[in-house]
């Protein structure tokens, strides 16, 4: 007789049961093997068949025993799946909001290698299992230690031009701020392939988050702003000519609410990254004239790809004279010195 036995759910008390039902089959087993001997030696001409079908008879209350132990033991195993499936949290899409209020804020409760955990405004969120509550007998618990706490400032924008609501972009100015020098211009620098490669993804969905934002007719210049660096990164990264068409129209809204130095220069430098040397130079010219400092290199750079080479020296010799404490300076100098093209191909450990 063949006994079908319901795969049990894998977590450390089914783990146990699912032992015990091994032993109990090895019992029944070892009570089979015992009978067949006996069957085999009432095969002469006596009157011995009897014991022949007791030992029968035995081997039937065995299995059976062993029957009523396996539904025992699903049923056991049904209520550790239930209690399992019950303790588990419901999980999120990333993609997902959560109001706080007017406050609207960014909720990943999916995390991955390249996504994070986005609390509300000033709290913390745990996303796991408590196992110390299902009270395991002889599991091991592991302990956590947590060390060098940081925390990032909270940052509200208004969602639309009526600022009838704000919008936490903590985490997305946090990202920004890691990632611009990296990928603000082309070609990007990284340290490593990982490092760009979990930039790009955090790129993404913090692009994919922003965007439904960004569409609406009456948003904000801030949210404006933060979807064109966004996009222009990705544009950076290679991610397709989407992310250029999108970045070049979020900033140009952006500058119909405000005329400022940074929407100028970010409009300036990826018209003269991409091909504009003329018509971006006019938009870093007047971010230039607005106090924007990494104008005067972007006007360096746009000179250098139009082929004014010695234009390019020359801006970047006088910036030189009044910023001698900028990082990416002499860097770059060199870099149009040895016949290069590209001011912002600078090593990773330069990059700050």
């Amino acid at each position: 007789m063949t006994h079908m036995v319901k795969p049990l759910v894998y977590t450390p008390l089914a783990y146990t049961l699912a032992i015990l039902m091994a032993t109990n089959a090895t019992v029944a087993m070892a009570a089979t093997a015992t009978a067949k001997p006996t069957t085999k030696t009432t095969t002469t001409k006596t009157t011995t068949a009897k014991p022949t079908t007791q030992t029968t008879a035995t081997k039937k209350t065995t299995v059976t025993k062993a029957k009523t132990t396996s539904k025992s033991t699903e049923k056991s195993a049904d209520r550790v799946s239930n209690s399992v499936k019950d303790t588990t949290p419901q999980m999120t899409p990333p993609s997902a909001t959560s109001n706080t209020g007017s406050v609207i804020v960014p909720v990943l409760t999916a995390p991955t290698v390249a996504n994070v955990v986005y609390p509300s405004t000033n709290s913390v969120q745990l996303v796991g299992t408590d196992i110390s509550a299902q009270n395991l007998a002889n599991i091991p618990l592991p302990t956590l230690t947590l060390s060098n706490i940081s925390t990032i400032k909270t940052v509200l924008v208004p969602r639309t031009t009526d600022n009838s609501t704000q919008l936490d972009v903590s985490v997305l100015d946090d990202f920004i701020t890691y990632a611009s020098p990296m990928a603000r211009h082309y070609p990007p620098v990284f340290s490593s392939r990982t490092e760009r490669y979990n930039t790009t993804e955090r790129l993404k969905s913090l692009t994919a988050w922003i965007e439904s934002y960004a569409q609406n007719p009456n948003a904000s210049y801030e949210v404006l702003l933060r979807a064109a660096k966004l996009n222009a990164m990705g544009r950076n990264l290679d991610l397709g000519s989407d992310y250029a068409v999108r970045a070049g129209n979020y900033i140009a809204r952006a500058l119909r609410l405000n005329d400022t130095a940074e929407a100028n220069f970010l409009y300036g430098a990826m018209l003269a990254e991409g091909g504009g040397f003329k018509e971006g130079a006019k938009y870093l010219e007047k971010a230039e004239k607005m106090g924007y400092l990494e104008a005067t290199q972007s006007l360096a750079q746009a000179d250098l790809l139009d082929d004014k080479k010695d234009r390019a020296i020359q801006r970047l010799t006088e910036f030189k004279a009044k910023n001698p404490d900028n990082p990416y300076i002499d860097e770059q100098l060199r870099i149009v010195n040895s016949g290069k093209y590209y001011i912002w191909d600078i090593p990773a450990k330069v990059v700050q």
